[in-house]
């Protein structure tokens, strides 16, 4: 996590902005104590002190952290962002980044490999309660650059939620969306039978549109729901970008 409370004064603080000498601090959540980590390489962020039971922060990578940092740093300069947070407690929920542009509030979801689909169902029908439009992101893999790709079933998720598209973050406000293209297997000819294509279930091969900016080439669009095949997308409020479906010119 990247932010806890500072007991002396009870103020919410940042890792990167913070000494130790301002210790204690505790979780936004359990309350219990957090140690301030900051070092030469890593992103500064604080973790529970010995033994754990709070699962706030758990699950998170280095690369899960900078880009939360990152994509905060970036929107605290973007016009017209206002009241833009780190790690945004809601109760039920807790927006790695949240930020209203444009009079439009905005969670951005950082999606990391502990969290099952029920908690990523869960989290995106609290965000629509509370009228809030939700960006689910995940970190890019060099392996969505090859022609053959399994998706997780997160992914499956997201490519129904966001309308053909997942969206996976390379650096500050920068974004690619990938569209999950139907990927044919080739059946050898035998004396049974075979010499020709069939549709793989589970591999799919990705097509990159082009990098977009998280502020300026998305918009809100509502998400009515429904069952997508096995695959079941709650009533939500998305951000999805701007640009046509490039997968189909190609």
């Amino acid at each position: 996590m990247l932010t806890s409370i500072r007991q002396r004064d009870n103020y919410k603080v940042h890792a990167q902005e913070v000494y130790k000498f301002d210790a204690p601090f505790i979780c936004p959540k359990c309350g219990c104590e957090t140690i301030l980590r900051q070092g030469y390489i890593k992103v500064h962020h604080f973790a529970h002190k010995p033994p754990v039971f709070c699962e706030y922060g758990q699950g998170e990578s280095e690369a899960h952290r900078l880009c939360k940092q990152s994509i905060y740093d970036e929107l605290l300069i973007t016009n017209n962002v206002t009241l833009c947070e780190l790690e945004k407690d809601f109760g039920n929920v807790v927006a790695d980044v949240f930020f209203i542009f444009n009079g439009v509030k905005v969670a951005i979801e950082v999606q990391i490999s502990n969290l099952t689909m029920s908690r990523i169902i869960e989290r995106t029908q609290e965000y629509n309660k509370l009228d809030i439009c939700v960006l689910w992101l995940s970190l890019f893999d060099g392996k969505l650059e090859e022609e053959v790709y399994a998706p997780k079933q997160w992914e499956k998720w997201l490519h129904a939620t966001y309308f053909g598209r997942v969206y996976y973050w390379l650096e500050g406000l920068s974004i690619i969306p990938i569209h999950f293209d139907e990927h044919l297997l080739w059946v050898e000819a035998t004396d049974y039978g075979g010499g020709y294509y069939r549709k793989s279930k589970r591999y799919r091969t990705p097509v990159e549109g082009s990098i977009v900016n998280l502020v300026s080439d998305f918009k809100f669009r509502e998400q009515k729901g429904g069952k997508f095949g096995n695959i079941y997308v709650p009533k939500c409020k998305i951000l999805i970008d701007n640009t046509d479906t490039w997968w189909k010119q190609k």
